[in-house]
């Protein structure tokens, strides 16, 4: 069924260790084609990203449920390709931006080797250097470090610090559930407003007029285009860009449904979400957004893998896979946000006993 990736088309014409389900240590073809020569890939890569500690990559879990979500109706080989459908090939290089987002290295983040002030980092580019960032990353947060847009790069925000809001996660033990909610409603809206062209890649993204924004990128003066493809000349075309937004968004989505993430009630039987979106089966409220900080890697990371993802797929509807259907479709046709955002609102519901951030059951002994 390929009526959705000719959907997906039409933005295109348009425009002439950490915290995540497991992604594959392989990048896209793209990503790839930016490698230096004798890098490491593949099994050689996981090998090495597991002797580090890093435990992020490993099953392509994310690439499947997008795949699918993108119409694969294939075994797991087939829709967990990275290289599915080269037509989604930025959606998917966008589902992988959250775990792994370009960041310039600068001088005053340490001496590592490997790494050279003034490069631009992604993992499958500088492995070596890629690695000592996240790993002192997660030695600063477990000493009870603020890592934000003043203290550290984007990979150790992202995974440690202020922007965990990307995997659907508190950044802190005890933020309240209103807090971490508004911070993914807020990248929500950006990501959408940039994967339908209304906020363009040149834009400052400090400068954008969703509340909560400036305050998070009011550091930096990035560009939509240094966020999202610092380094990466292959995404240049504005549907490019608005693509790999929208793969980021779908990120977080999945997140949500990691039981290392989130803790969400059952669905309600035949139970639909509020108001305008009405017509869509919701999924189940959210009781905690849990955070990392003092979570077990080992347990994070076993509920990460392709057996909990076959379980969510088998444990009612809607599973991650169904709303990442209904988002694709908004995203085929452009729809505006002030029609996505119920929608969006209804993913993030949060039950009326809502707790704050914690490591639910996977708290380091």
């Amino acid at each position: 069924m390929r009526r959705l990736a000719t959907a997906l088309a039409i933005p295109l014409l348009l425009a002439a260790q950490a915290e995540a389900f497991q992604l594959s240590p392989e990048g896209t073809s793209f990503e790839k084609r930016l490698a230096q020569k004798g890098q490491p890939t593949g099994e050689r890569l996981l090998g090495k990203l597991a002797s580090w500690g890093v435990s992020t990559f490993g099953s392509p879990v994310h690439e499947e449920i997008s795949n699918r979500a993108l119409d694969c109706e294939g075994d797991e080989d087939i829709c967990a390709d990275v290289n599915w459908d080269p037509a989604q090939a930025y959606v998917l290089a966008g589902v992988r931006w959250n775990d792994d987002p370009p960041f310039r290295f600068e001088q005053s983040f340490g001496k590592y080797s490997g790494c050279a002030p003034g490069q631009t980092v992604r993992l499958v580019v500088q492995p070596e250097c890629w690695a000592r960032v996240f790993r002192d990353g997660k030695l600063r947060a477990q000493r009870g470090e603020a890592l934000n847009a003043r203290t550290a790069p984007l990979l150790v925000r992202s995974h440690f610090g202020d922007l965990q809001f990307l995997h659907a996660m508190g950044a802190a033990d005890g933020e309240l559930p209103e807090v971490t909610q508004r911070r993914i409603l807020m990248w929500a809206e950006f990501t959408w407003k940039v994967a339908t062209l209304k906020i363009r890649g040149d834009a400052i993204v400090a400068k954008q007029e969703i509340a909560g924004i400036p305050e998070v990128f009011g550091a930096n003066g990035w560009s939509v285009q240094d966020l999202f493809a610092l380094g990466n000349p292959n995404i240049r075309k504005p549907a490019y860009l608005a693509a790999v937004a929208f793969g980021s968004l779908l990120h977080t989505v999945q997140d949500s449904f990691s039981r290392a993430h989130v803790s969400r009630r059952q669905p309600a039987y035949q139970g639909t979400c509020p108001g305008a979106a009405s017509a869509y089966p919701a999924p189940g409220l959210i009781e905690e957004f849990h955070s990392y900080s003092h979570q077990d890697s080992g347990l994070h990371s076993q509920a990460d893998v392709r057996a909990a993802f076959a379980v969510n797929l088998s444990s009612g509807k809607p599973t991650a896979v169904d709303l990442g259907r209904a988002l694709a479709e908004f995203y085929g046709r452009q729809a505006d946000w002030s029609e996505v955002a119920p929608y969006i609102q209804c993913l993030f519901q949060l039950a009326p006993d809502a707790r704050p951030a914690s490591p639910g059951d996977y708290a380091a002994q």
